[in-house]
């Protein structure tokens, strides 16, 4: 189920990218870099309308997808996690085996001083 809505995510991801650089801005966005062909291609003046419409759908649909794959995720262990555990187990290893070859000297009694 998990690489399923993954790929549904990404996919709502570029698709929500595209259709935002498609938008007029101040600037004229993508729109007015490529002459108008994003408005010309989606019907004139509806295409503001059309563009801002499905910004909203597709974010809705972003967001919905993004707590979708936190449900997905919650209580099991990534990649990542189970990496970290390793490393910490082989840490935890490595001190106690360092711990274990460290000679053990017998404590020396301190010289005498004599004061003369």
């Amino acid at each position: 189920m998990y690489p399923v809505l993954m790929v549904i995510h990404v996919i709502i991801s570029i698709t929500l990218i595209l259709i935002i650089l498609a938008q007029s801005s101040k600037g004229s966005g993508l729109d007015g870099m490529l002459g108008g062909a994003a408005s010309n291609m989606l019907g004139g003046q509806s295409a503001s309308s059309f563009l801002k419409n499905t910004t909203k759908i597709l974010a809705f649909l972003f967001m919905i997808s993004c707590v979708l794959l936190a449900f997905q995720l919650q209580g099991k262990k990534t990649v990542s996690s189970k990496l970290v555990d390793q490393l910490k187990e082989e840490a935890v290893e490595q001190t106690t085996t360092e711990q274990s070859e460290v000679p053990v000297f017998p404590a020396t009694e301190e010289p005498e001083t004599t004061n003369e």
